[in-house]
């Protein structure tokens, strides 16, 4: 087994993708967790110099370092047989992650902003946009699974973008779409996922 270190703030966001893919595989892994800069800048202030872009999450797989999120995890994805089999699932696998991406990079701007009305729009509009198309892609393909007819990194971040925006909002954003919804539901019942979402330490975003 490789030797795993994942570094990042005690938070969900940026790095749970990479912790539910380790979790989904059963690795086993050292999850760093520094203090939010907000309640402490010291911790990160002097790792920040260390990293290899002045970011985190940082991945350590056998003593090489990965920075950048979506690198990161697509790594994991790729270690766990979760990418995609062939050129053209793999391809499909990163746009739904695209997709899924872009919503959430929209939503940590107007959440760090602190645009209430902003989010609000963004929920209404957007959002439902943008799970509508979603809901369309599933059922095109089968309705079982975003990709291939089988489980991928696709299905995974699809049930992790649901889950934190339920935690974030209070809303579920899957409630008009039947077919996430049972996607979703589904991802949450396979054991390694459901073991590290009910231990995982709680944080604010």
């Amino acid at each position: 087994m490789p030797t795993v270190k994942l570094t990042y703030f005690n938070l969900r966001a940026r790095a749970e993708p990479c912790r539910l893919l380790l979790a989904y595989s059963g690795t086993q892994y050292e999850d760093e967790r520094l203090t939010p800069p907000w309640d402490d800048m010291a911790p990160w202030t002097a790792l920040k110099p260390k990293t290899p872009w002045g970011q985190i999450p940082m991945l350590t797989w056998d003593g090489e370092v990965i920075a950048q999120s979506m690198a990161c995890a697509r790594f994991l994805a790729r270690e766990f047989g979760l990418a995609g089999r062939n050129s053209m699932e793999m391809a499909q696998v990163d746009e739904i992650i695209d997709v899924i991406q872009d919503l959430l990079n929209t939503w940590y701007s107007l959440y760090h902003a602190k645009d209430t009305a902003g989010q609000q729009k963004h929920l209404e509009t957007t959002v439902a946009t943008g799970m509508g198309q979603l809901e369309k892609k599933l059922e095109s393909r089968g309705g079982q699974f975003m990709v291939g007819n089988a489980f991928s990194w696709a299905d995974l971040h699809l049930f992790f973008y649901v889950n934190d925006m339920q935690l974030m909002t209070n809303k579920a954003v899957d409630a008009a779409f039947p077919k996430i919804q049972n996607l979703v539901q589904r991802v949450a019942s396979i054991p390694n996922i459901k073991a590290w979402v009910d231990s995982r330490p709680a944080s604010v975003l």
